[in-house]
């Protein structure tokens, strides 16, 4: 029996030194399509697709739709899952004033996630981040994300 040599199988590192990005561009990624985002004048960001009207083929519909975003008394989206970790944080320290537990740097440092990272976690996970509070934090977050989902 013949072994291989491993180095003729092996995979060539990835050369990602022609590689950009740009703030601005990072972000019209991330808000493209969002409806809230700083390129938000009714074009796609410039491209044009193979019909050269710059639409998808759909007749000027997009593929993906928009969701709209509804937002609480509180400041933070009805629905959970669309957290970003700054509203994460905001809810943690809301939480934490309203409930009088302390509020430190490492309380934040304890969830760096957003809202959808949060519903993969069981109440274990919570304790174990939290263990003066954490029943309280899941509690609350599994109270906002039934009723967003019964919306």
């Amino acid at each position: 029996m013949q072994v291989e040599s491993a180095t003729k199988w092996r995979v060539p590192p990835l050369d990602l030194s022609a590689v950009s990005v740009l703030t601005n561009e990072a972000e019209r990624r991330w808000n493209h399509g969002s409806g809230n985002g700083a390129n938000n004048n009714g074009s796609n960001g410039g491209a044009t697709n193979l019909n050269g009207r710059g639409d998808s083929g759909t007749g000027g519909h997009t593929q993906t739709s928009a969701k709209k975003i509804q937002y609480g008394a509180d400041g933070l989206p009805v629905d959970p899952r669309d957290w970003t970790r700054a509203n994460v944080w905001t809810w943690l320290i809301n939480l934490a004033q309203s409930e009088g537990l302390d509020i430190s740097p490492e309380l934040a440092q304890k969830f760096p996630m957003n809202g959808k990272a949060l519903c993969l976690m069981s109440l274990d996970m919570y304790l174990s981040r939290v263990p003066i509070g954490g029943k309280m934090l899941y509690r609350d977050f599994r109270v906002r994300l039934a009723r967003a989902m019964s919306l």
